[in-house]
């Protein structure tokens, strides 16, 4: 049942005094998660599928006059994406809109609701990184283990987006990771082309990610050597900042691999408005479905950081 807001908890601007007031609504940075997460609508039902296949792996040698040996590919795993619903609302009486109606309460706190599904979204986006290194339930992929992860199934093996030993973000640790990423390879262990987009930190490590990737000569150090990140434009994005990241010492390699981070909204927020008859309070809500994850662990190459 909703419980409106009424006068009382607002007197010092329904009475009839000159106020001078403050409505808590920030400017935000807004879409943070889609410099690294693919949106796309989703498709009208409850849930979404999205099956990781296997290939045929490399063509053998033929002796003359042998048969073509035939091979099968299939299904590895599955990605389900299901549609929750996320809202919130509030309410106010009609004393209160009438007496607070000149500084427009509806449309502040309108606005409020509108940031509160922001931060849902936003906060939610950066769980997948912030829980990318653990065994947590929720956030592990269709492979069954974590996104950043030492043991991806693969036909025959598995492999790894880690960084080898866990490091603090240097010009080191990324070229590194940068040279695990060149030798990527599909769920067949054949080799495939899989390019570095942009360096994923947290503030902590935002100025440091700056130097890293804008600096001409190497960095940390008094040689004169070129730095080959910034000469090879091998990171053409350069890095993104998620201020939800919780960390101060992960980071991560984000690449161009399409089917990795994906935010899939099957209903836009949608805001609404009415007045309920026997109080005459007015209701304001808004809702939206979506679900955001991972499908293919290629897109990012981690490390938790040092």
């Amino acid at each position: 049942m909703a419980v409106p807001m009424n006068s009382t908890q607002f007197r010092v601007i329904v009475e009839p005094i000159l106020n001078e007031h403050f409505d808590g609504v920030y400017s935000q940075r807004k879409d943070e998660y889609k410099a690294v997460f693919r949106t796309k609508p989703g498709i009208p039902r409850a849930y979404h599928e999205e099956p990781v296949m296997f290939g045929l792996g490399s063509a053998p040698m033929m002796g003359d006059g042998s048969p073509v040996p035939y091979k099968q590919g299939g299904v590895l795993f599955n990605k389900r994406y299901v549609y929750n619903q996320y809202g919130a609302a509030f309410a106010m009486t009609k004393v209160l809109v009438e007496d607070g109606d000149h500084i427009n309460l509806g449309k502040i706190y309108s606005e409020q609701l509108g940031q509160a599904m922001i931060e849902t979204e936003e906060t939610a986006a950066a769980n997948v990184l912030n829980f990318g290194f653990t065994n947590t339930a929720p956030y592990l992929g269709g492979d069954g283990v974590s996104l950043c992860n030492s043991g991806h199934p693969i036909v025959g093996g598995t492999q790894s987006n880690l960084l080898t030993t866990a490091a603090a973000l240097s010009q080191t640790s990324v070229e590194a990771m940068l040279i695990a990423i060149r030798k990527a390879q599909d769920n067949d262990q054949k080799r495939v082309r899989i390019n570095p987009q942009q360096l994923i930190v947290s503030p902590d490590n935002e100025f440091q990610a700056e130097v890293i990737t804008k600096s001409a000569l190497r960095t940390g150090g008094a040689n004169n050597d070129i730095n080959p990140i910034m000469s090879l434009k091998i990171l053409p994005k350069g890095f993104t900042v998620i201020t939800r990241l919780t960390s101060t010492t992960a980071w991560w390699t984000h690449t161009d691999e399409r089917m990795g981070l994906q935010f899939l909204t099957r209903r836009m927020a949608q805001k609404s408005m009415e007045g309920d008859f026997e109080t005459d309070s007015m209701r304001y809500k808004v809702t939206s479905r979506w679900d955001v994850g991972w499908t293919n662990w290629r897109a990012v190459w981690g490390t938790p950081g040092a």
